[in-house]
């Protein structure tokens, strides 16, 4: 048996934000309260000490997880048992502004891919770094907070591909009862407003103004014939669009807070905190009927009466269906692992792509007068830290027809003032080698830089999840599979060249464009297609939403691993609701997606178990 040891690491740093702290923390926290919520209580110590069986088990207190839990206590006689590998989010993790601030500690599962000749050339050892929350929240607590559900087309073709009632009129439903609008700008009858997830706007900051770099992209979007979208779930499509972020008053609202904390006095949900999961429970029927834990040094086995819920996400959902015996025959053989089910678990995996490295540089007016601590304004009006360095402004493009209106390229936007602080924290996060990272420092000590940076959001390629060997606490590997299909880059050689574009129009006029140098591309001839395909696999790192490892899909699809109630071919007694059972990936972020799917697998077992209400 693998137990942690002195090769399971992790680093306890609190993050890049530390600084920011030390000399205020003390006395205006005292002064103006936690920012954190009253999460629910760990309870794993007096778990590990009795013997009880439960209705339910869901294995990640993540962005599905926590809806799951919060949907399944409704039922009062339903005592449920939520696990988490991590503890409650730090309070940099509340702050909008340290976005990225956790990547790398102990609140991050500090993934990595494996080195690939596609991809990630211009990264530390071939391999990016794939930020994955391990607190309560999940990834919705480490994330960028952006609302987006993705394009109606996309669900449609989830039940084209022989997935009934998830079609975008089946899932808007769902959509809407997650959410809690509070924004002018959204269209009520596409939102909901008495949901758990709160979503509003961003604040702004006030070392420079954001309405001045928004509107250069709204007119340069409109002198290329591009519309401004002024609510993108009512309009999806191409176009300039702010998006909201799910807030709740300037701090961040992960998944934990919104459906945790308001039930934390519920006697049938029973947490436990870092606690790891090392194995599902099968019987000879193959029924899954409980989970191994390591929790507080200890291993003990939980059994329930019902089902278990996986819902560690698009890695680690994999891997404990794999360690279990429930995966690939033949790669489960090579491990040494009894095969209980064979399915294509860890296959299908897909990322949105991002391209990273090039630059508008800016001429923007600079507030003289940013001295105060911009913690204390936080704290006191919720501005500064409350913004977003992403601008939370998206251009997104059909680079293959516009009037088709189906968005193949997201483009972020990534602000940094003059001698930024963060600059080179927030690429080193990148795993970026530090030549290139010295380039752009050195542009940004003279320049405001506007980063632009577009994103395949209907990839090609596949990647895949595999296990190293048999120890649980080992983690996976991480094979990403980046542009191993060759229209995956033709496609961003067009992204990269519609910056371009947004370069001649008038609102950039003024405006520079600068692209980071890479030693490998300077033996292309600048702007051809070979030489953006050499930036293109360099520079190419992921956005955070891995996504696919255990489709969903019918029965005669060999490629599927859950049915469209999300229950395991094979198996019984056990419901995969993650982001992992996406047939494609959504043309978005896909964090409120993955809500959604947790919504929707609630109600599919609530009707599986209707006679028991």
């Amino acid at each position: 048996m693998y137990l942690p040891g002195s090769t399971y690491v992790i680093n306890n740093s609190i993050g890049l934000s530390q600084f920011m702290f030390t000399q205020l923390i003390s006395t205006l926290f005292q002064s103006y309260g936690d920012l954190s919520a009253k999460y629910p209580d760990d309870l794993s110590m007096k778990i590990l000490e009795e013997e009880r069986e439960y209705d339910f088990i869901i294995v990640g207190a993540g962005s599905a997880g926590c809806a799951i839990a919060n949907r399944l206590t409704e039922i009062p006689h339903w005592n449920v048992l939520l696990i988490e590998a991590g503890s409650n989010p730090p309070i940099e993790s509340d702050i909008p502004n340290l976005f990225g601030s956790l990547f790398g500690t102990k609140y991050d599962w500090n993934y990595k891919t494996e080195g690939s000749e596609y991809s990630c050339r211009g990264m530390i050892e071939n391999k990016c770094v794939w930020p994955r929350g391990k607190m309560l929240g999940g990834s919705s607590s480490i994330n960028a907070m952006l609302y987006v559900r993705g394009h109606p087309n996309d669900y449609d073709n989830w039940q084209e591909l022989g997935n009934p009632s998830w079609d975008y009129t089946n899932v808007l439903h769902y959509f809407k009862k997650l959410e809690t609008v509070r924004s002018d700008r959204m269209k009520k009858n596409v939102h909901g407003y008495d949901g758990y997830v709160n979503v509003e706007e961003y604040k702004n900051a006030s070392d420079y103004n954001y309405d001045e770099i928004r509107e250069k992209i709204k007119q340069a979007g409109a002198q290329l014939g591009y519309p401004y979208i002024e609510d993108l779930a009512a309009m999806p499509g191409s176009g300039v669009t702010i998006v909201p972020g799910t807030l709740k008053d300037g701090v961040r609202w992960n998944t934990a807070k919104a459906y945790l904390t308001p039930i934390r006095g519920r006697k049938n949900l029973v947490l436990m905190k870092q606690t790891h999961v090392t194995k599902l429970l099968v019987d000879n029927t193959k029924r899954v009927y409980g989970v191994q834990i390591y929790s507080n040094g200890q291993l003990k086995e939980i059994t329930c009466k019902k089902e278990v819920i996986l819902s560690a996400g698009s890695i680690n959902t994999p891997q404990i269906m794999m360690l279990s015996g429930i995966g690939p025959k033949k790669h489960l053989q090579q491990i040494g692992i009894p095969v209980v089910q064979d399915l294509k678990v860890g296959y299908n995996m897909q990322d949105h792509a991002i391209v990273i490295g090039s630059f508008i540089k800016l001429n923007i007016s600079l507030n003289k007068q940013f001295v105060t601590d911009p913690l204390y304004n936080y704290l006191t009006s919720r501005n500064d830290l409350g913004s977003l360095r992403m601008v939370n402004t998206m251009f997104f493009v059909d680079t293959m027809n516009r009037t088709r209106n189906y968005p193949d390229i997201q483009i972020f936007f990534f602000s940094f003032t003059p001698k930024h602080k963060f600059l080179r924290l927030f690429f080193e996060e990148s795993n970026l080698h530090g030549d290139i990272i010295k380039n752009i420092e050195n542009e940004n000590q003279n320049w405001f830089l506007l980063q632009l940076a577009p994103t395949l959001l209907r990839p090609k390629s596949r990647g895949r999840i595999m296990l190293k060997n048999k120890n649980p606490f080992e983690q996976p590997r991480i094979i990403s599979g980046y542009l191993t299909h060759p229209e995956d880059v033709e496609t961003l050689i067009k992204g990269l060249r519609f910056i371009n574009q947004l370069m001649t129009t008038k609102a950039l006029r003024d405006s520079s464009l600068f692209e980071t140098p890479i030693q490998e591309c300077t033996q292309f001839k600048f702007h051809t297609d070979a030489y953006y395909e050499c930036r293109i696999r360099n520079l190419a790192t992921t956005i955070y939403h891995p996504v696919g490892t255990c489709q969903m899909g019918p029965d005669y699809n060999p490629d599927s691993v859950v049915d469209s109630s999300l229950r395991v071919y094979g198996v019984k007694g056990l419901r995969i609701a993650d982001a992992s059972i996406m047939p494609n990936i959504v043309s978005g972020n896909t964090n409120i997606p993955t809500i959604m799917i947790g919504e929707k697998a609630a109600n599919f077992v609530k009707e599986m178990w209707f006679d028991d209400l």
